[in-house]
């Protein structure tokens, strides 16, 4: 394969060759190209590149590239700015976590001294913007480190929450932190109201294993310009109430959406009775398993569906033949082999790393013990809240888990498929939430609102 160091030298080469009438064929130069721009489909890079705009390489390495491509798709509500997105991207180390997390951190601070510059001298809404941003930078370090010892990510964690309540206080948002109670402690979440609103439909929204909330703002945005009011909910295992507060996921998603269902019960401007329970990505997975088991929800949306999680996980590692097999040999080979791999992969031992820590496990083996159990193919036959599937053509992560999903759907349903044409087809439509947010809420108003604005 051509990697993006050989395509240069080559490029060179051929450069001085074409001077002397020996230029490189043009078929061959423009698979060179593509190879040195566009990862390949499989992770592992042993395919050809692929010309598709979700593939670009900024970095140069899957996964950060990746999640670049998901912090470009939300300039469209002020969260990011592409020239500061990119110019982040160019300070970042090939498959290096601490690099990651250090140009990130860099950004948010220059952002968040914007904001505070211009607090200083009376301009609100120009702080507001740059709170806002900052925020989200303070979170994008947060997203690809798992350096779970490392004291500074208690410090952007804070910082990233901080700046996002400053942003939205600014604005003149009518939104608030809440604490969700829950084994003792809380979760984090935050409650937006719907501005001259009074009791509406409420929508209990999560994430999913590496995003928050407060990323979502595509969807709290269009709810609250339609009328919906939104409790959005760090779960066991995400945000910051595993940052700050030490909760790992559990597979019982049930037992938190129940704590936050009883807190929103308690706010009197949230119509309970007219809830709709949104989880992204591995949420995908997690609202569906809560409906399954709490009888309360009424709506539920799914984007991307999952019905086995675990088993999606566990089919990636299709890409290291015999790597599964070692499982059952024991802890010791198994995880000998994960550390071997990590050697030469960095993204394999960042996953582990990061993965080990949200589910509370201590090992890479018993990680695989875990994900084992986050699969909801008794659950599904359950659920009688009317459900919306969001899925894309382009789905990565867990591809074709919401036809699975759908099909073992007994209730009232529905799946909305953003195919190849529509911007929207990569994982949680990242890049194109814009028209995802018009396909979700039309389909909301038209299933749920009864009394909320529609638009």
């Amino acid at each position: 394969m051509v990697t993006r160091r050989s395509f240069l030298g080559g490029a060179a080469i051929a450069g001085s060759g074409a001077a002397l009438g020996f230029g490189l064929g043009r078929r061959g130069l423009d698979a060179a190209v593509v190879d040195a721009r566009f990862h390949a489909d499989d992770i592992l890079g042993g395919e050809t590149g692929a010309r598709l705009w979700y593939r670009y390489k900024f970095v140069g390495q899957a996964v950060m590239d990746n999640q670049i491509t998901f912090l470009l798709g939300l300039a469209p509500n002020g969260l990011t700015d592409i020239g500061e997105v990119l110019d982040t991207a160019m300070h970042i180390a090939i498959g290096d976590e601490v690099s990651w997390f250090e140009a990130w951190s860099a950004t948010a601070r220059r952002v968040q001294g914007y904001a505070e510059d211009a607090v200083a001298k009376g301009h609100l809404v120009s702080a507001s913007a740059h709170y806002l941003r900052a925020g989200c930078y303070w979170r994008a370090g947060l997203m690809r480190y798992a350096r779970r010892d490392d004291p500074r990510i208690v410090e952007a964690t804070r910082a990233a929450l901080s700046c996002h309540d400053e942003a939205l206080r600014l604005r003149g948002d009518d939104s608030h932190a809440v604490e969700i109670p829950y084994e003792g402690s809380a979760l984090v979440g935050r409650v937006h109201y719907a501005p001259g609103v009074d009791r509406a439909p409420v929508i209990l929204l999560h994430q999913g294993l590496h995003a928050w909330p407060e990323d979502t703002l595509w969807v709290v945005d269009a709810a609250m310009a339609r009328g919906y009011h939104v409790l959005a909910m760090h779960g066991p295992g995400q945000g910051a109430s595993l940052r700050l507060n030490g909760h790992p996921f559990r597979p019982d998603w049930e037992v938190p959406v129940g704590r936050a269902l009883d807190f929103a019960a308690g706010l009197p401007r949230l119509d309970v009775d007219r809830n709709v329970l949104m989880g992204l990505s591995f949420g995908g997975f997690l609202a569906p398993r809560a409906a399954s088991y709490e009888p309360r929800v009424r709506t539920l949306v799914a984007d991307p569906g999952v019905v086995d999680w675990g088993g999606s996980m566990l089919r990636h590692f299709a890409d290291m033949p015999g790597l599964l097999d070692l499982h059952a040999n024991g802890p010791s080979a198994f995880d000998a082999a994960i550390a071997a791999v990590s050697k030469v992969w960095p993204d394999a031992g960042w996953y582990f790393e990061d993965v080990t820590w949200k589910h509370g496990v201590a090992t890479p083996h018993a990680l695989v013990d875990d994900l084992r159990r986050y699969s909801n193919a008794d659950g599904v036959a359950n659920i009688r809240a009317r459900t919306l599937i969001l899925d894309g053509v382009a789905e990565d992560a867990t591809p074709g888990e919401s036809k699975r999903l759908y099909d073992a759907l007994t209730c009232d349903k529905t799946l909305i498929e953003f195919d190849a044409t529509s911007g929207s087809q990569m994982h949680c439509q990242g890049g194109g939430t814009v028209l995802a947010a018009t396909r979700l809420f039309d389909w909301l108003d038209e299933n749920v609102a009864g009394g909320a604005r529609s638009g």
